[in-house]
């Protein structure tokens, strides 16, 4: 997948934007439950004997960071659809596609850490399997930027 512009790249674009629309849906219904309750359940098991406020706190801020990513990520998938000569499209990209690689290894090794993995295997998973195709975009993505396959310069023909 050598081409950016690929009917294959761009379906990993396309799923990327799915999973962080879903992700935003996750992270609002884990907002409220957490204002309501004070506790981190739902997106992330606790492992036995729950959650330490430390870690609660962690997971919250990460939540909050990672809305602002989904804001990102969803502007870099209008703009590759709606405005692929769009000179922020390599940059954007490459900005939120490393936020969520960061979010994914920060969460995975937390969880994994305090034996919420262990305690609720189904659970992270099943997470850990749907973000699978996003792991590929985010490797293909700096290869094609490395390879000059974004035209930064659209206006300039050589």
């Amino acid at each position: 997948m050598r081409n950016p512009d690929s009917v294959y790249a761009r379906a990993l674009v396309a799923y990327y934007g799915l999973i962080e629309v879903v992700h935003s849906l996750v992270l609002v219904r884990a907002g409220v439950e957490f204002l309501a309750s004070g506790s981190v359940g739902f997106p992330a098991p606790p492992p036995p004997g729950g959650w330490s406020p430390q870690a609660t706190h962690f997971l919250v801020a990460t939540g909050v960071v990672d809305g602002v990513n989904v804001i990102l990520a969803l502007l870099f998938v209008y703009s590759t659809f709606r405005r692929p000569g769009w000179r922020l499209l390599p940059w954007l990209g490459a900005v939120t596609l490393t936020a969520t690689a960061y979010s994914a290894l920060v969460f995975a090794y937390g969880t994994i850490a305090s034996g919420a993995w262990a305690h609720h295997p189904t659970a992270y998973l099943a997470v850990a399997a749907v973000f699978i195709p996003v792991v590929f975009l985010i490797v293909l993505f700096p290869i094609w930027i490395g390879a000059g396959l974004f035209d930064l310069d659209p206006g300039r023909r050589v």
